[in-house]
Formats: C-alpha cells, sequence, structure tokens
C-alpha cells in the first residue's frame, strides 16, 4: 500500500511540473499541440481568409482585426510553425527550482521576497512560476511580472530600428533609431552586481536619422522599487541635457501612434496598473514567414556578445507591394498561426494616463505579448496594436520583434516599427545580445557622447 502510494504522489509531483512548464518552456509534443490547435478551430496550413470567409476568424483575433479582414484591408495566410517556439528548459526549470514560493507581491504590486519583505537585488527565471489561473486574484500580475523578467533575459542588448508614419495613403515619413538596453534582472551577467542605486534597467533610445532630430538621445533609469523613472533627454541643438518627467510614458513617441509603453507589447510599470485575468484561449499570431520556419540564429562574437547572423526578411507592409489591394500598413507578407493565449486586462490607477482600458493578449509559450487593445479614458475604442514576434537562437532562446504595427481607429492613421532585416534605408537591423560591460555609460555625464 505505501508503495502504491508513493508512486501516485511522484506521478502527482511529475504532473505538476510539467504543467507549470509547458505553459513556459520547452514542449516535446509541440507538432502535436499544434496540429490539435488547427483541428480546433477548423483551420489548416494554406488557408487564406478575406472578405468572403472573415467569419472563420472570429473570435480568434481582436474586434477591430476582424473588421480589417472584413473590410478587405488585411488579407490573411494561414501557416504553421516548423519548430517548437517556447521558452529553453533551462529558464523553466530554474524558476521551478528556485523561485516557487521565493517572491510576494507588496501593497503596491511590486516584487518584494517572501522571508524578508524587501525588494530583491536580482531575480533570475519567472518570479511566479506556478500561478493559480482559476483561484488567485493576483494571477493577472503576477503573469505580467514573468513576462517582464522573460522580456529582461537579453541583457546588454543593441536594437536597432525604424518607425515609419503610414496614413490611408501610403508612407508619408520614417525615423531611425538605435536602442541601447542594460537589464540588471533576467540575465545571469549581472548575478554579482549589488545593484547599490536599486535599478531595474537602464536604456538610451538614440536618433540616428534624419539630420533634423539626429542626434537626439533619451536616457531612462527604472527602479526595482516602483517609483517613477528618471528620464533625461540629450538636445543636440542645444548641446544640453535636460531632466523629462518620467511620468509621461503614455503620451505619443515623436508624435507617432504609438507610446513609450507600447514597447514589444508592454514597456510601462507593471505596478502601475490594475490587472485581471480573464481567460486562456486559442487565437492567431501574426509572424514573418522565415519566423515561423525557423529561429533567427546568432553568432557568438570574440568579446563575448551574440549578434544575429541571418538576414530575417523583414515583414513588408501594403505601401511596400506592388499592385497590393491592402491597406498601406496592412502586413502582407506574413502568416497566422494558431496559438494559445492568456488575456489580461489592465486599468491605469493614475487618472492622467492617456489610455483607459488595455486588454493584452500574451502568447502562452513564451508571454510574448502579441497585441495590445486600447480605449481611451472615456470608454472608446482607440487603438490596435500587433507585435510580431522573431525567436532567437543563442546560447539560450528568446523572443524579440520583427514589426510593431499600430492603428489609431479615430484617426485611420498608423505607425509602424521595424527591427528586422533592413530598413529602407538598407541599414542592417540585426540584434546584439550580451554586449561587454557598458554601464558608465548609462550616466546624464555621458549622454552627449551616444551621440558622436
Amino acid at each position: 500500500m505505501s508503495n502504491k502510494i508513493m508512486l501516485s504522489a511522484i506521478l502527482f509531483i511529475l504532473f505538476v511540473l510539467f504543467a507549470s512548464q509547458s505553459s513556459n518552456a520547452y514542449d516535446p509534443n509541440w507538432k502535436e499541440n499544434q496540429e490539435e490547435m488547427f483541428n480546433q478551430i477548423g483551420l489548416k496550413p494554406g488557408d487564406i481568409i478575406n472578405t468572403e470567409n472573415w467569419q472563420k476568424v472570429k473570435s480568434l483575433v481582436p474586434d477591430d482585426m476582424l473588421d480589417w479582414v472584413k473590410s478587405g484591408k488585411v488579407i490573411m495566410n494561414i501557416g504553421k510553425f516548423s519548430y517548437d517556439a517556447s521558452n529553453d528548459a533551462e529558464w523553466g526549470e530554474y524558476s521551478l527550482k528556485h523561485n516557487k514560493e521565493k517572491y510576494s507581491l507588496n501593497k503596491s504590486g511590486d516584487i518584494i521576497e517572501t522571508a524578508t519583505g524587501k525588494f530583491p537585488k536580482w531575480v533570475y527565471g519567472h518570479p511566479y512560476p506556478d500561478i493559480d489561473y482559476k483561484n488567485d486574484p493576483n494571477a493577472g500580475i503576477k503573469t505580467m511580472h514573468n513576462r517582464d523578467l522573460a522580456f529582461s533575459r537579453t541583457g546588454r542588448i543593441k536594437n536597432p530600428f525604424t518607425v515609419e508614419w503610414v496614413g490611408n495613403k501610403g508612407f508619408e515619413r520614417v525615423i531611425s533609431i538605435d536602442y541601447f538596453g542594460y537589464h540588471l534582472w533576467g540575465t545571469k551577467q549581472t548575478r554579482n552586481d549589488e545593484n547599490k542605486k536599486n535599478k531595474l534597467f537602464m536604456e538610451v533610445t538614440l536618433v540616428v536619422a534624419p539630420y533634423d532630430v539626429a542626434g537626439t538621445a533619451q536616457l531612462t533609469y527604472r527602479f526595482i522599487d516602483g517609483r517613477e523613472d528618471n528620464v533625461y533627454v540629450y538636445i543636440p541643438a542645444i548641446r544640453r541635457t535636460k531632466r523629462m518627467s518620467g511620468a509621461n510614458r503614455s503620451d505619443p513617441f515623436m508624435g507617432s501612434d504609438f507610446t513609450i509603453d507600447d514597447g514589444n507589447g508592454w514597456h510601462g510599470h507593471t505596478s502601475h496598473m490594475q490587472w485581471r485575468f480573464i481567460e486562456e484561449k486559442i487565437g492567431l499570431m501574426c509572424i514573418a514567414k522565415y519566423s515561423a520556419n525557423d529561429y533567427t540564429h546568432m553568432a557568438q562574437m570574440p568579446n563575448g556578445s551574440w549578434k544575429a547572423t541571418s538576414d530575417v526578411e523583414g515583414i513588408k507592409s501594403g505601401w511596400q507591394t506592388k499592385g497590393c489591394t491592402q491597406a498601406p500598413w496592412s502586413p502582407v507578407t506574413c502568416i497566422w498561426v494558431p496559438r494559445k493565449f492568456y488575456i489580461l486586462e489592465a486599468i491605469p490607477e493614475d487618472p492622467y494616463y492617456n489610455m483607459g482600458k488595455m486588454e493584452f493578449w500574451l502568447d502562452k509559450k513564451s508571454l510574448w505579448g502579441q497585441y495590445k487593445l486600447m480605449w481611451d479614458v472615456a470608454g472608446e475604442y482607440w487603438k490596435t496594436g500587433s507585435f510580431m514576434v522573431q525567436f532567437m537562437k543563442w546560447d539560450k532562446i528568446t523572443q524579440s520583434s520583427n514589426m510593431h504595427l499600430f492603428y489609431d481607429v479615430k484617426t485611420s492613421h498608423s505607425t509602424i516599427l521595424r527591427s528586422s532585416g533592413k530598413n529602407i534605408f538598407g541599414r542592417d537591423l540585426f540584434y546584439e545580445y550580451n554586449l561587454p560591460e557598458n554601464k558608465k555609460q548609462f550616466s546624464v555625464s555621458r549622454l552627449a557622447t551616444w551621440t558622436k
């Protein structure tokens, strides 16, 4: 009898571990699970969804995007993944082994150590690896904290991208930007960093082109205790650095249709929102054809950093595609793949935040934010954000953006961010990870030197 009890206990433990891992780590049965999702939604690779059969994707994409298909603004080509698009095993195994019950939430929704009640100097793996989605009222914010840690795995990063303004008549203008990030959580690079100033990450956004705004650089410090960001901007026209408010992250970025908080699906303060987990459901992920067929491979450089080696074909928009009948901002050269999503709702605590309710669709396997739906403070639907991912393979597996699309319903205008392949200037947009130690560069006194 005792052996049977012991066997049952072991099987139960294995079941719990597998159930936890399968949500955010490798999936040995990914082919079978993908096929089962196709069967459930009644679609198959090669299907084309347009004005004649748009009903087939009802509830599989946000309502605004369904209207795009219904009206002919977007045509959807259904495809599949040719590999397991999940986080690597090490990330999930570390989370389950080291982080179970290690972290809690304080009254403000920030991560604290359960044993001490203090803010942790360093966190690795998902801080909440076994969320009870049925019974935990904090399931939403815990999921977003897990998502934030997954995003920070790239450590010290360089990411060039472009921002395009696209109206109903087509392309309008573009700016080219370099992004540099220094994450203190989520990477083993900083494990022995004492983090005396309690920073979560530092970042510099540097405008490269056109000439009239080139050299503008913004430095941001975010802290582990949830306080407002410290923000500084170097303005080349006056050769001065100015302190800016950290509370204006919901303002339009340089007059575009997106905000700083929109980056990679969510770049805001997680603890400054009221989160609610809504449901888990099957939906469709928009992704470049290349990224559905293979990882973006990276090679290690002599200095220990990693750089993307494969020239990933970016997603072409309608305005770039000759003879295209879709909207100028439509992601034309992409496919739509079935995935399981967590659906979350967020309400800003700040009454002056420019958005009201927001809804997020997070890919269950990677916690990548695929869709962000935004309402204004009066409760009217405002903007749709879609974030096309690429899975990066280096000494781990991480996710990064291929393209962002933001569409403003009120103005019928869009903004597109490209961060893969080549931009329209012919410049490479290759990611670089694990850059050499450069903490001193992320200082106010050196902000102007980024433009040199």
